[in-house]
């Protein structure tokens, strides 16, 4: 929460406010109304949280209480995520600017107080509304009104949702860093492997099935919704990303995260100074991209079976410095994979296939 606590320091409590909304507004499923203001407070009102509301909503809690049930003050676990940050920030104002209060069914209000604006009007009615909407969903709104003009709403607004990406991505990182400090790579890899890695192996019999035209879509489509940028290019046996850069852990990387709420080198943000088959067997190695590895090990651990699709092996030695790009390669039906480049099986501490040792 630092870049919001410089914010609120420095008076510019507008700006943080329609920050913090934006997270919320991009959510997907998320139900905004429109905000309220008084001359205390700015008030969100979501009729459905995107996040742990929704979780909420599904009954997770109850059905997975070890994954999603409530902790010893009755919040549930993911919403422990915003009662940290809040906690952050008041603590860090020194004054209670951010609470909530949560109701049935994945209902949620948020107060953000004004301190340094009380009694002044921050935002205008249109804009009360204007920041509680996506561009989609005020595109939807002009094509109802039998207005076809649109695009200048969705024209860039694959990037929109930034705002709860980053906060996502960000979070993520000091989930893994915290899992170096605590048990160091191996314990990582660990946790890779029982987390990351099933999410692969459940998505195997749909990107198996499909076509190469559908599945170089559907990767497509993947990574334009990731933030990234990225040229596509056709070879005999494959598809390949060239990510420039990729949307997550390339600009981590770069230190080109929405508010520059990351940098590498800060705390819960290391490289990882020695090689590993977690982090692709780099130096000085993103402990963020240490997730790719592991799901370059989901598959090509049974590279050889065909009920394996190969969908999404990255090259882990193709991004060494924040500046260059990544590469991901979506193998066709057809590809010999015997013929797959055996460094991508040594970058992860795996034996290439017969044939492809020397």
């Amino acid at each position: 929460m630092r870049t919001w606590t410089e914010q609120y320091r420095a008076g510019d409590e507008r700006g943080a406010i329609a920050d913090m909304v934006a997270i919320f507004r991009e959510q997907v499923g998320a139900r905004l109304t429109p905000l309220q203001e008084t001359a205390e407070a700015v008030v969100l009102d979501m009729t459905l949280c995107g996040s742990g509301g929704k979780l909420e909503k599904q009954g997770l809690p109850q059905k997975h209480p070890d994954w999603y049930g409530g902790w010893s003050d009755g919040v549930s676990s993911f919403c422990q995520i915003c009662k940290a940050c809040q906690s952050s920030l008041n603590d860090t104002v020194g004054a209670k600017v951010w609470t909530t209060d949560k109701g049935p069914e994945g209902r949620c209000t948020l107060t953000f107080a004004k301190v340094a604006t009380r009694g002044e009007r921050l935002f205008s009615d249109e804009e009360r509304e204007a920041l509680t909407l996506t561009r989609v969903e005020r595109a939807r709104r002009r094509l109802e009104a039998g207005d076809a003009d649109i695009a200048d709403l969705l024209e860039g607004q694959r990037k929109d949702w930034k705002p709860w990406h980053d906060f996502g991505v960000v979070l993520l990182e000091y989930f893994y860093a915290i899992a170096l400090e605590k048990g160091g790579p191996d314990y990582l890899a660990e946790v890779l492997d029982q987390t990351y890695a099933p999410a692969f192996h459940a998505g195997f019999p749909r990107y198996a099935a499909m076509s190469d035209d559908e599945l170089v879509r559907e990767i497509a489509r993947t990574w334009n919704y990731h933030c990234a940028d990225f040229t596509l290019l056709e070879e005999d046996d494959r598809f390949v990303f060239r990510l420039d850069p990729c949307g997550s852990g390339g600009r981590l990387f770069r230190g080109e995260m929405w508010r520059d709420m990351f940098h590498y080198g800060e705390p819960l943000s290391p490289l990882m100074p020695d090689a590993h088959d977690v982090n692709f067997n780099r130096t000085a190695a993103p402990a963020y991209c240490t997730h790719c590895a592991a799901s370059n090990r989901a598959q090509l651990k049974t590279a050889m079976s065909p009920q394996t699709p190969l969908f999404f092996v990255i090259d882990g030695h193709a991004q060494m410095r924040p500046g260059a790009p990544c590469r991901v390669f979506a193998y066709k039906k057809s590809a010999v994979r015997e013929a797959i480049d055996p460094d991508l099986f040594r970058q992860i501490g795996l034996e290439p296939p017969q044939g492809k040792r020397a």
